[in-house]
């Protein structure tokens, strides 16, 4: 072989290598385009952290105008913001006072203890995950999209924690993931479409 030809068979083998390359690298682009967009899991938890602080402005922002109700305004009207707790201050003015029976002698019974129900008004929360997101087809008025596994744990006052599984269906609308489903796994459930009643 002159060397002329074992040139150009070595420029050739380099051709085909470089053009393989490229292939595998257009195959791995695509491949991590088609599994679910982070996007996605932003939306699942924007949404439960957002409904666990009851912060239903932007829970609903991320909930499908199907869920609302037909609009935002509707949706935040639905679910009102809970009421912070009375807090007693230097200007506030006392309650009215109630005149304790009296005895014959003048004298009065002792007042009897009373219990008083206070602290936070609902659960405290912790991080909020969100995985396990898998195609969802669709099922009645819900259309197709993705059901997404959110846990989270919460505890109420004097009470011991307790981990929630929640299965939701995110659906793209207007251009972005929005909440249109959702439903709590009971214990020992695994299939976020069972959850969801999207099993084909």
């Amino acid at each position: 072989m002159s060397r002329r030809s074992a040139i150009r068979a070595a420029v050739a083998a380099a051709v085909v290598l470089l053009a393989a390359g490229c292939a595998d690298d257009h195959q791995d682009a695509t491949s991590t385009e088609t599994g679910p967009p982070s996007a996605l899991y932003e939306a699942a938890r924007t949404y439960q952290e957002a409904a666990a602080r009851g912060d239903w402005r932007t829970a609903c922002a991320v909930t499908t105008v199907r869920r609302q109700g037909g609009s935002l305004e509707h949706c935040i009207d639905s679910h009102p913001d809970p009421a912070p707790a009375p807090k007693a201050t230097a200007d506030s003015s006392p309650s009215p006072t109630v005149e304790p029976p009296r005895y014959a002698d003048g004298s009065t019974p002792a007042p009897h203890r009373t219990h008083r129900t206070g602290g936070p008004g609902r659960a405290s929360t912790g991080p909020v995950s969100a995985t396990d997101a898998q195609p969802a087809p669709a099922s009645g008025e819900h259309p197709a999209g993705y059901a997404v596994l959110v846990t989270y744990s919460s505890q109420w006052p004097g009470k011991p924690p307790t981990t929630t599984r929640r299965a939701l269906r995110l659906v793209q609308e207007a251009g972005a993931w929005r909440v249109d489903q959702l439903a709590d796994l009971h214990t020992g459930e695994t299939s976020l479409l069972d959850a969801l009643g999207g099993r084909p």
